[in-house]
């Protein structure tokens, strides 16, 4: 699966470093991009050329912490049509339950967990790659800065965490999120109460949100169409950590009959199951390179009841242990 970046994100990012006093000129030439792609809004560039953009930016902008800024200065227009959808909803409960249905819409770097206790909620991102710093700071804040902005009000979370160690002043982060962030944690999440999912967006339009969401339908409509295989692995990876998805959910996910897709996936030589398999495995390669990612997390991610289940399976797979894996194939 090739991983993107929506251009609309790479644009307010752009935009952010001009701000800075970076030239535009340079920014674009940088990802071989002209005025003319860059507001093709359709487009998107591989993760690997925006990672170079926040790597550029950070060394000459002289910002460690470039993705948290971007964070805090960005709005729900990176998001692109998803983040017009979630403007208009209700309340953030919706908000939560349309960025699932339309995550795909928004890049498939990552999926976004939300998980809900009595008390609180929390949102958890989780990459799909070797990411940086950079991204995984700006896609929290980002979360943070939204709601903020939508409900009129500061956020204050119960705690943030992020799996890497902190490369800037730990304070600057408190008094931004206004509560205690912990780096190098086994998860990077925001916990929140939960009461704020009641709390009403000033932006809701019930009609601009019917509208909107029928036309992210449709593209997504076409999308599934022209890559179908990326759709379906996406799909699976946001159902994992809460169940193994069926070839039911999954049809009925896509709109379509379970005949048509088994049809489909027979197409390709393969079966449903191992689909599963092979979506669990390219995963579990790529979240075991992360470092700071414990065994128990990534075994959470992909589904499995408990951690001794997943280390047996990857076993089978690679004929050494995870923790083995890891040292064998890290980065030096």
């Amino acid at each position: 699966m090739q991983l993107e970046i929506p251009i609309v994100h790479v644009r307010t990012s752009i935009a952010f470093m001009v701000q800075e006093g970076l030239p535009e000129n340079t920014l674009l030439n940088l990802l071989d991009l002209d005025h003319e792609k860059i507001n093709q809004v359709e487009r998107v560039i591989n993760v690997d050329q925006y990672e170079k953009l926040l790597a550029y930016g950070s060394k000459h902008l002289h910002y460690p912490d470039i993705g948290f800024r971007i964070g805090k200065w960005r709005d729900s227009g990176s998001w692109a049509l998803v983040g017009h959808i979630m403007n208009c909803c209700k309340n953030v409960e919706q908000v939560f339950t349309v960025r699932k249905r339309y995550e795909i819409l928004a890049g498939n770097i990552s999926t976004v967990k939300v998980h809900q206790t009595e008390q609180t909620i929390s949102i958890e991102w989780i990459g799909h790659y070797l990411y940086t710093h950079h991204i995984s700071e700006e896609a929290l804040t980002r979360w943070v800065a939204f709601i903020s902005k939508s409900i009129a009000a500061e956020l204050n979370p119960i705690s943030v965490s992020f799996t890497h160690a902190c490369s800037s002043d730990i304070e600057s982060y408190e008094n931004y999120f206004n509560c205690p962030v912990t780096f190098s944690s086994g998860q990077t999440q925001i916990k929140i109460d939960r009461q704020i999912l009641q709390q009403p967006l000033i932006g809701y339009n019930p009609e601009l949100l019917k509208l909107l969401m029928n036309y992210a339908d449709m593209v997504i409509d076409r999308k599934f169409k022209g890559a179908e295989n990326d759709v379906l692995t996406r799909f699976i990876l946001q159902m994992l950590p809460e169940k193994v998805p069926s070839i039911n959910d999954t049809a009925e996910h896509l709109g379509i009959s379970v005949r048509t897709l088994q049809r489909k996936i027979k197409e390709r030589n393969t079966t449903f199951k191992n689909m599963i398999k092979e979506v669990r495995q390219e995963f579990s390669y790529s979240c075991l390179l992360q470092s700071n990612s414990k065994i128990s997390y990534i075994s959470h991610a992909l589904g499995y009841s408990e951690q001794s289940v997943f280390q047996r399976a990857f076993k089978r797979w690679t004929g050494i242990t995870p923790k083995e894996y890891r040292k064998k194939n890290s980065l030096k």
